[in-house]
């Protein structure tokens, strides 16, 4: 019926993402310290940070609860400082947003320090984390738009600037001002020029997540398609090679995740019966596998980062838990969101303080989730009206928001009714 002419694994998944690539690249003539073996381990966090919903959900929610209501301050002079800090007219608030979320993602943030020659006032504004690398003796920042792309020394792309505090006027800067970065990194063993962020340890589960995800859509875009051995009969080798061809072509969709073995063979010969393509069909249960390993990788990320499930959005059973949510607050608020926040007004207030000579009075304001007082059981309602009320009925565990009147009694609060 025909000799086998070849056989070849056609591979249908897309290949890991590391914040390590490797690169053959030697670095020692470089006049810059790489971050990573490739110089692009922020590009990769950030691809990361894309990638990953559940990954970028934790970000975006420390972040948030970082940042808070913004930076105020008590003293009137200091507010109408703070709310102009750069020649953008942005102010503090504005340019430690994405200074945070830089240290949260990565691990390292940057700031852009302005001065005059008498130190006089004291601006600031935010550098994307991932255009900034330090120069080799640490005397100097630079910057470049796409690292991947960097030609070395005589790229006109590239912008220096020195490292704080050796301001120094940039030639051509039409304010004339005197310029410097401040690098904030967060510590790591091992790690003396750059930082890590918090949850390197879980940057497999974070692949286990959007991998998990991509392999669902794949499946749900490519559901005519199944893993299995694909035997095509063709006329000779010339002839196998333009078939396999063709299948990577044509037949392969974007990121699936599998594998098809196709064997091509010579056709039947004369006086035997004819050939014809055959699939053979390889199946394997394994949905129960990948959801724990999906719910599995998400625990991990979310420890990692260390920060509390309730106030990231994801889903649990718990449903819309308003105490444990208020409880996990009140814990990160006093383990995590205010520690940040008193790092970050002490680095500003410092600053200020050795480039001026004056002091700045600064602080974050925070808010809960939201406001107990709008939010209270159907139960505790029932017992406000002197009605028989049950806190253990699930019926009388939902949350009445606003004004709701339920079995003839009103609240005066108003509004929804939303699943505890």
């Amino acid at each position: 019926m025909g000799n086998v002419i070849q056989a070849k694994f056609i591979s249908l998944a897309e290949g890991d993402i590391t914040p390590y690539r490797p690169s053959q690249e030697q670095f020692k003539m470089r006049d810059y310290i790489p971050l990573g073996s490739d110089n692009l381990f922020p590009q990769a966090l950030a691809r990361f940070a894309r990638s990953s919903p559940n990954h970028r959900g934790i970000l975006d929610s420390k972040h948030t609860y970082i940042v808070g209501d913004g930076i105020t301050s008590e003293d009137t002079a200091t507010q109408t400082l703070i709310e102009a800090v750069n020649y953008e007219d942005q102010s503090l608030t504005e340019v430690a947003s994405p200074i945070i979320f830089d240290d949260i993602l990565s691990g390292n943030a940057w700031i852009e320090l302005i001065t005059d020659r008498n130190g006089s006032f004291l601006w600031f504004n935010h550098l994307d984390t991932t255009k900034c690398r330090l120069s080799k003796d640490r005397d100097f920042v630079i910057m470049h738009p796409d690292w991947a792309r960097d030609k070395g020394k005589t790229d006109k792309n590239r912008i220096m600037l020195p490292v704080y505090p050796n301001f120094q006027q940039v030639p051509g800067d039409k304010y004339s001002a005197f310029r410097c970065v401040y690098h904030l990194k967060r510590y790591e063993p091992e790690f003396v020029y750059y930082g890590l962020p918090k949850y390197i340890s879980s940057k497999d589960s974070i692949q286990i997540d959007f991998k998990t995800n991509k392999w669902n859509l794949a499946r749900l875009k490519n559901s005519f398609r199944v893993s299995g051995i694909l035997v095509v009969p063709v006329k000779d080798k010339e002839e196998s090679k333009d078939v396999i061809d063709y299948i990577n072509r044509e037949y392969i969709g974007e990121d699936n995740q599998a594998k098809l073995l196709t064997i091509t063979k010579s056709r039947a010969r004369d006086n035997e019966k004819a050939d014809q393509t055959q699939l053979v069909e390889t199946k394997q249960d394994d949905e129960g596998s990948w959801m724990d390993l999906h719910r599995q990788s998400i625990g991990d990320m979310v420890v990692s980062h260390g920060w509390f499930r309730s106030l990231t959005g994801l889903a649990d059973n718990t449903g819309f838990d308003t105490q444990r949510i208020l409880n996990e607050y009140e814990v990160a608020l006093n383990t995590v969101i205010k520690p940040m926040q008193g790092e970050y007004v002490k680095l500003f207030q410092k600053l200020y303080r050795e480039v001026t000579g004056q002091e700045l009075e600064l602080n974050f304001v925070n808010q809960p989730p939201f406001d107990t007082d709008d939010y209270k059981y159907i139960w505790e309602l029932r017992k406000e009206k002197g009605l028989d009320f049950n806190e253990n009925d699930p019926m009388q565990k939902l949350l009445v928001l606003n004004n709701t009147t339920i079995n003839g009694t009103n609240n005066t609060n108003g509004g929804n009714i939303s699943s505890v």
